[in-house]
């Protein structure tokens, strides 16, 4: 599902802003994005042939850790990077153990995100 020379990142979040915001963040770092107002539009679409995820924890109907646990459970290995503005302990050991390559609180460092996601897409 991802390659060493795909550069395509999916963003994951139900907020325009935000989603708007990582986009134009990606993008200035030579990255592809297709974006989704929520795991369900994920789901739908059937994303594919992407480079690593980046996915809010918190939206309406199917959650970031719900998709994430289907994701795992589907074999899919890819880097999935987690965004939230709400952080709590037990959530982030079960986001962590659901298999979340970094957990990251919103807002966020744009240039700690930028290098995370260009650092995974390079290997």
């Amino acid at each position: 599902m991802s390659g060493a020379d795909n550069r395509t990142v999916c963003i994951v979040d139900d907020d325009d802003a935000v989603r708007d915001s990582l986009r134009l963040l990606l993008e200035s770092g030579g990255l592809v994005t297709r974006c989704f107002a929520s795991a369900d539009a994920f789901i739908k679409a059937g994303a594919q042939n992407m480079a690593c995820l980046v996915l809010d924890l918190h939206m309406p109907g199917t959650s970031g850790l719900e998709l994430l646990r289907l994701l795992r459970r589907g074999g899919v290995s890819l880097p999935v990077f987690v965004v939230s503005g709400r952080r709590d302990p037990m959530l982030d050991a079960e986001v962590r153990a659901a298999g979340a390559t970094n957990l990251l609180s919103k807002p966020f460092d744009d240039k700690v995100l930028l290098d995370l996601v260009l650092g995974a897409v390079t290997v």
